[in-house]
């Protein structure tokens, strides 16, 4: 009996832990359950995070590949920042949107670029450009400079529907949406100029015209290359019998004007009347010093003299004696008839176009400084005037190269119309100072950094660390 008893008590007791024991467990599954829940959500947000980095990364490589081919499309481009308020840069990049397969169209990508707006690369990925800044400063070896790309990838799961939003919390209503910022450093190297379509600058002979805005107006022709720089349209070419080969074209080069030449010589204040150079006495020897200068190897005589204005008026004129090397250095306008002609001369290697050199650099600072060119007389010269308006009236022929901002905008000094203004004749071996430009080329790039995004604006506060510091190239032991 007593057994019994006891059988049926342990029986009941036995019930009454398995239920405690039976819920402990299902909880324990439960809470396990639900941690696996947790981290199987975790691990795939994780992995969507990633892959959208991954496509933010994509989308940052894919617009530097972009750039880089536009830069190396139009090289000039590679040696200027992407903004600035004067001189040349992307963002003041003449072009002509119709033209899309030329280099124009090219520059007029580079300017939208400029804008710092998003760019779309299709699948909901996006590309800007926050700036391009070219550094000449330490410039590697046998190069123009660094090269400083600040681009930024984009990749969201829906299309975006305002690329000109560029803050910092555009994608807070896509939970995939990444973004990242890249710092590219590329060396940009010196080259000769390129021979398909660069006559102007593989010829034995100066361009006859470069102009760095616009087109020559007032019906002026040229017989030579013209030259535009950035480039907005097209200039009439006149060829001459036989024509040469390549025959003369205008067109676009992406480079931008050399430096002008050092200016030493003899002042001699304003030219207003008729003045032969270089100076003589009453019995013809000449009473000027020349300099002394390297020209293609050779020691040469050179007269130079800096002058003020030369300002004539009717039938005064400066004349230069055939045979003998002149070079002014103007510090303001040139308005009146210069001569200087080597018809005559015999032989011919005596005297040459280049034999008289006009350097303007609008030292005088006018608002519009200009060059006219009047009279019938015969001038053979080399004009560089960089920040000038040039411009030729009357009957008389230039044979040799101007180049300026512009040409035919002087109001009062119009071209005959239909005639050739300038006749192409100056030859590279024959200037003081080598003239050619330097044609860009973009190496491969130096170094590739991701950078954070400023909570605020496109700057950061901070210089970034991701431009890297390139030490300056050791000089050349003496031999």
């Amino acid at each position: 009996m007593k057994n019994r008893l006891y059988l049926h008590l342990m029986a009941n007791r036995e019930k009454g832990f398995a239920l405690p024991l039976a819920v402990l467990i299902g909880l324990i599954l439960m809470v396990t359950g639900i941690t696996m829940m947790m981290r199987a959500q975790g691990d795939q947000s994780k992995v969507i995070a990633q892959k959208a980095r991954a496509d933010a990364l994509r989308s940052s490589e894919a617009g530097v590949t972009r750039v880089q081919d536009l830069l190396n499309s139009v090289r000039f481009m590679a040696t200027v920042d992407s903004n600035c308020t004067s001189g040349n840069c992307w963002e003041r990049a003449c072009s002509n949107p119709n033209d899309a397969d030329t280099l124009k169209a090219k520059i007029a990508q580079l300017k939208d670029l400029s804008g710092g707006q998003w760019s779309d690369l299709g699948n909901n990925r996006y590309y800007r450009v926050v700036g391009y800044n070219f550094d000449d400063t330490n410039p590697p070896p046998d190069g123009l400079g660094w090269g400083v790309l600040t681009l930024e990838g984009r990749s969201r799961t829906s299309a975006a529907t305002d690329l000109t939003n560029t803050g910092p919390n555009i994608d807070n209503g896509d939970n995939a949406a990444s973004r990242n910022r890249v710092v590219v450093t590329i060396p940009i190297l010196a080259s000769p100029p390129p021979p398909s379509g660069r006559s102007a600058f593989t010829r034995t002979t100066v361009p006859t015209l470069w102009i760095s805005e616009g087109e020559a107006d007032d019906g002026a022709k040229f017989q030579g290359d013209v030259v535009e720089s950035p480039g907005c349209n097209q200039t009439k070419i006149q060829q001459p019998t036989p024509a040469p080969n390549p025959s003369y074209t205008a067109q676009f080069v992406g480079v931008s004007f050399p430096d002008l030449p050092w200016i030493p010589g003899l002042s001699l204040g304003d030219l207003t009347s008729s003045e032969t150079f270089p100076r003589t006495d009453e019995d013809g020897a000449i009473t000027d010093t020349p300099s002394t200068r390297t020209i293609n190897g050779q020691s040469v005589q050179v007269y130079e003299y800096i002058v003020d204005n030369i300002n004539l008026s009717g039938s005064d004129k400066i004349t230069i004696t055939p045979g003998q090397r002149v070079v002014f250095y103007v510090k303001g306008n040139i308005n009146g008839a210069i001569e200087h002609n080597c018809s005559s001369v015999s032989p011919p290697t005596v005297c040459k176009p280049g034999n008289l050199q006009i350097y303007a650099n609008n030292e005088l600072a006018f608002t519009a400084p200009q060059i006219c060119l009047k009279g019938d007389q015969r001038l053979e010269a080399f004009i560089f005037a960089p920040d000038y308006s040039l411009g030729k009236t009357g009957t008389g022929t230039f044979i040799g190269a101007a180049w300026g901002k512009n040409w035919g905008k002087i109001s009062d000094c119009a071209s005959n119309s239909g005639a050739v203004a300038v006749t192409q004749g100056v030859e590279w071996t024959e200037l003081i100072t080598n003239l050619k430009p330097q044609f860009p080329q973009l190496d491969k790039i130096a170094n590739w950094c991701e950078e954070p995004i400023p909570d605020d604006g496109d700057t950061p506060t901070e210089p970034s660390k991701c431009v890297p510091t390139f030490p300056t190239p050791s000089p050349s032991p003496s031999l």
